[in-house]
């Protein structure tokens, strides 16, 4: 049975088995019309600007809708949007429509009281009427005056009538003023529902009451009180295609594909399985767009990922197996020279990038990689280098340390707070904005993402962690998706960095335990952390092998660290024309005994500022500004007990 719009069928159908088996159609449908039957008034959310399956076809929403109402029975039906104002999909709507508000309606019809003369609505009811016996084209454009005169459309018992509202929340939405027009708009909503679900039409052997459809795309936009807590309402969400719909629109038109013409019959099943596995959460009209993307960029068929990932990131193939090779096999010398003894984790930083580089992995070929790149969870002491760690690989990928962005989550302790990653839901200040997490993903997918002392996070922002790990994306308050399957994530803490039993951390390398002991302390920490505080023992599962353990701060460690500063002092300074030299030896013996006085509680982050800072930049830089030296005059930065801890001397030759 095929029902288009304007056409009645030559049977109705009569409950949801019916509706589908009778044709090959979305879901919601079935369910929609089904409240119908139920005398209930409907809103429509979603993905209400697609094309949608009806009759084993892809038809535009609006036509969809107009055929479910003609199957359902109605025999008039009126559709209003703020650009074309009151409009009728087909003549007999109209003519059946035009009777009725122009005073002929069957005697039934003035059960329902008009409006109060003086009234606004009055006034309107009574102005439309001389129209329309005076003209032959009626437009009603205002949302006041088409609620007006909705009331005898829907409230007459001669004819099955339904109108349908699109883009409801531009006239009755949460977002608009709340001024008297707002009001006046709602109070004849409301008094539409009730009066028409009263309102009864014999259709063939049925009987029909008059309904009133609202489109939007998101049902929070539409007051609380006139969806949630309304008998006479019932909301249906127009989903987005499933698998199966997806695989059999992509069967019908991969053949307009670039090289899909070329694909034999068995062949064009299976590539239309593939992409319509990775096509998940994308509409109809996305996958024309699809389409598109394999046309202009010349991407066949064949090559299912590589025209998912340009389609959604603009990428012309997978940046991560793009790194260079030899970039990749000396990361862990990279790395390490920058972070200084952490080897276990420097090395699972870099067997992820290797894991990246060659591509090969536990998903098949047609299956969407959805989890993150890589996924860690970095723990240990404060001033370890577990945010370093971070900076140093979006250096080393991207050439750009600004390839990395932190969010410092002791800004994200309130519960409220998780919205600003995700933006703020529709009809809240800020919506329009999106989320500060989801704009990053989605304009920078190729990235590292760090999560700075996630302990100190709200609670129920770990919802939104479990996602990324779990889907690798997150949608924000626009509906838009960022994909995160490109991006490696990170997450550091220092929990039970204050748990450290006094002796475990100490001046002396006797008093310090050994990594293996450290490590334990740390995983179990975690272990009762995500467990038994927060109660998420799905997310250590999540985690795996990504829990990474930073060792604590030892003496030989701080004296490669001041090593490190030192080089980097030297070459600023060689650079602007002179050539210092440092006692070294007396420099790393004072930096090593002031760190390691208090059990290096602060960790490394001390070496530089303040000691290094005091001891040696500033000493040095002040001398050249007292002194004035030539260019490539030799510095000496060494001990003197005069002027303690060190001084700065030009070397004579």
């Amino acid at each position: 049975m095929t029902a288009h719009p304007g056409e009645r069928p030559s049977e109705g159908l009569t409950g949801q088995a019916d509706a589908e088996a009778a044709f090959s159609a979305a879901p919601w449908l079935a369910r929609a019309y089904m409240e119908i039957h139920r005398r209930r008034h409907l809103i429509l959310y979603g993905n209400v600007e697609d094309r949608i399956l009806w009759d084993n076809d892809h038809v535009p929403f609006r036509h969809a809708v107009r055929a479910l109402l003609v199957t359902a029975g109605f025999l008039a039906i009126g559709e209003y949007d703020l650009v074309d104002g009151l409009t009728f999909p087909d003549p007999r709507s109209e003519r059946i429509l035009r009777r009725h508000l122009g005073g002929r309606a069957d005697p039934a019809a003035h059960d329902a009281p008009d409006p109060p003369r003086g009234s606004r609505a009055g006034g309107s009811v009574d102005r439309l009427r001389r129209r329309v016996q005076n003209a032959q084209d009626v437009r009603v454009r205002a949302p006041a005056e088409m609620l007006a005169v909705a009331l005898p459309m829907l409230t007459q018992r001669e004819t099955a009538t339904a109108l349908v509202m699109h883009a409801a929340d531009l006239v009755i939405g949460t977002g608009l003023p709340a001024g008297d027009e707002y009001r006046s708009h709602l109070a004849h909503l409301r008094r539409l529902f009730a009066e028409a679900a009263m309102a009864t039409a014999v259709t063939g052997e049925e009987e029909l009451h008059n309904t009133v459809i609202l489109v939007c795309h998101d049902i929070v936009t539409l007051p609380e009180a006139l969806c949630h807590r309304n008998p006479h309402v019932a909301a249906v969400q127009v989903g987005l295609p499933d698998s199966a719909e997806r695989v059999n629109y992509l069967v019908k038109t991969l053949p307009r594909f670039h090289g899909g013409d070329r694909l034999a019959p068995q062949a064009l099943h299976g590539v239309a399985a593939t992409i319509g596995n990775l096509t998940e959460g994308m509409s109809i009209t996305e996958i024309d767009a699809l389409r598109a993307t394999s046309l202009t960029a010349r991407l066949p068929v064949s090559s299912a990922k590589e025209l998912i990932v340009r389609h959604r990131f603009g990428l012309r193939e997978d940046p991560w197996e793009r790194l260079d090779q030899d970039k990749v096999a000396g990361a862990e010398k990279i790395l390490g020279a920058r972070v200084i003894g952490q080897p276990a984790a420097v090395r699972a930083v870099a067997d992820v990038l290797c894991n990246a580089r060659v591509g090969i992995g536990f998903t098949d070929e047609d299956s969407p990689a959805t989890r993150p790149t890589g996924v860690f969870f970095f723990v240990g002491p404060t001033g370890v280098g577990k945010t370093e760690l971070a900076k140093a690989l979006a250096s080393l990928v991207f050439d750009d340390e600004a390839a990395l962005r932190r969010f410092d989550m002791s800004e994200f302790s309130q519960e409220h707070a998780s919205e600003r990653l995700t933006g703020a839901p529709p009809g809240y200040v800020g919506h329009e904005q999106g989320g500060v997490l989801t704009n990053w993903v989605r304009e920078r997918p190729f990235s590292v993402i760090l999560f700075d002392e996630i302990e100190k996070a709200n609670a129920k922002i770990f919802d939104k962690f479990l996602q990324i790990i779990d889907d690798g994306r997150l949608t924000d308050g626009q509906g838009r998706t960022a994909y995160f399957s490109h991006s490696i994530v990170i997450f550091t803490s220092n929990v039970g960095a204050g748990d450290l039993r006094p002796g475990l951390v100490g001046p002396a390398p006797a008093a310090q335990p050994s990594y293996q002991q450290v490590e334990a302390h740390f995983r179990e920490a975690v272990e009762t952390y995500l467990t038994r505080e927060l109660r998420r023992p799905e997310l250590l599962g999540r985690l795996g092998n990504g829990v990474v353990v930073f060792d604590i701060l030892r003496p030989e460690m701080i004296g490669e660290i001041v090593d490190k500063f030192l080089d980097q002092l030297a070459d600023s300074a060689r650079r602007k024309g002179f050539d210092v030299v440092f006692q070294r030896g007396l420099i790393k013996r004072e930096v090593v005994a002031a760190v390691m006085k208090d059990g290096a509680v602060l960790g490394a982050r001390q070496i530089r500022s303040p000691l290094l800072e005091r001891w040696v930049r500033t000493p040095l830089t002040r001398w050249i500004i007292e002194n004035a030296p030539e260019a490539g005059t030799r510095l000496w930065v060494h001990g003197d007990a005069s002027a303690p801890p060190f001084t700065v001397h030009p070397v004579v030759e």
